[in-house]
């Protein structure tokens, strides 16, 4: 009965360990318009239940000195809905600065950011990841 129950154990963890991992793939993100300001990049892939909070999927801390284009590899994202944001952040706080009146004084960016008019919800910058996935997008920093 035990040599069962532990075949019957490592079958389950098998097929938990290796299913998972089929089911998972890595982002390709590639940020354009990065402007040379110091400090971090910091990336987040957020699920539904994640986003706009601390919890993240996956996620990267890059050099902000760079300027241009910066590609960004976000490993192990199981399929599904995500929210990729990103925010230069020069300042070093790991959170989004804004000025007196509430405007963003740091570099960001997320799906669909240049249609974006007011704090974003979740379906207006999710993507479908299901996979390997490329995405690309274009920082805005303050004028």
């Amino acid at each position: 009965m035990n040599r069962l129950l532990i075949t019957a154990a490592a079958v389950l963890l098998a097929t938990t360990t290796f299913g998972a991992a089929a089911q998972a793939g890595d982002i390709a993100l590639t940020l354009k318009g990065v402007q040379p300001k110091g400090g971090k990049i910091l990336v987040t892939v957020q699920s539904r239940d994640q986003y706009m909070q601390r919890a993240q999927t996956s996620g990267a801390i890059v050099d902000g000195a760079s300027s241009g284009e910066v590609r960004v590899r976000l490993p192990n994202v199981p399929d599904g809905d995500y929210a990729v944001s990103v925010l230069h952040d020069v300042d070093g706080n790991f959170d989004m600065t804004t000025d007196a009146n509430g405007k963003i004084i740091e570099g960001w960016s997320t799906v669909n950011a240049a249609a974006l008019r007011a704090k974003p919800t979740f379906d207006q910058v999710k993507v479908s990841v299901s996979g390997d996935a490329a995405i690309s997008e274009t920082m805005i920093y303050p004028k």
